[in-house]
């Protein structure tokens, strides 16, 4: 039996990104306990690279852990959208995109934010700094709500939003 080949899924039209610094913790103690394999991360302490040939050997002066957030069950998979005829849909698929962003910040806030709320406070409190990164395509979404709802939850765990616009 011969193996059907599945369609590029294409990517979805915004990104929710954590990003956690912090005087000391050990990254991957984060990416167990969150489930999420980091994007990118760094120690406090480990070495640095430099630019400069020659120069001494520069060391990480906090922690860093870059995660993307992705709402269980959300689907990347919408090949449907490159079809010819779907042109004139891309509007109402557009207003669908912003509805489904609004529908992924609302489960961070309620879901992520809430599940591991006292981690995130601890971080805090040990002088860390909690950011909800939020890149959205300009190509395919122009605008977005963000709910009381989604507003407070953020606030409660003193999570900052950085916000930003990148064309495709």
């Amino acid at each position: 039996m011969e193996a059907k080949k599945l369609a590029q899924a294409a990517p979805l039209p915004f990104q929710l990104s954590l990003r956690i610094r912090h005087p000391s913790i050990d990254p991957a103690e984060l990416s167990r306990e969150f489930g999420i394999e980091p994007e990118h991360c760094f120690r406090a302490g480990d070495p640095r690279p430099t630019r400069i040939r020659g120069a001494g050997a520069a060391l990480h002066a906090e922690s860093y852990w870059l995660g993307e957030l992705l709402p269980a069950g959300a689907s990347r998979e919408a090949s449907f959208l490159e079809h010819p005829r779907v042109g004139s849909l891309r509007e109402p698929l557009g207003a669908t995109a912003a509805q489904r962003l609004s529908w992924a910040l609302l489960w961070t806030a309620r879901l992520f934010f809430k599940t591991n709320g006292e981690r995130l406070r601890a971080i805090r409190a040990e002088g860390g700094n909690v950011t909800l990164l939020v890149t959205i395509s300009t190509d395919e979404l122009r605008s977005f709500s963000l709910t009381p709802e989604i507003s407070r939850t953020l606030s409660d765990f003193d999570i900052a939003v950085e916000i930003e616009f990148a064309p495709d």
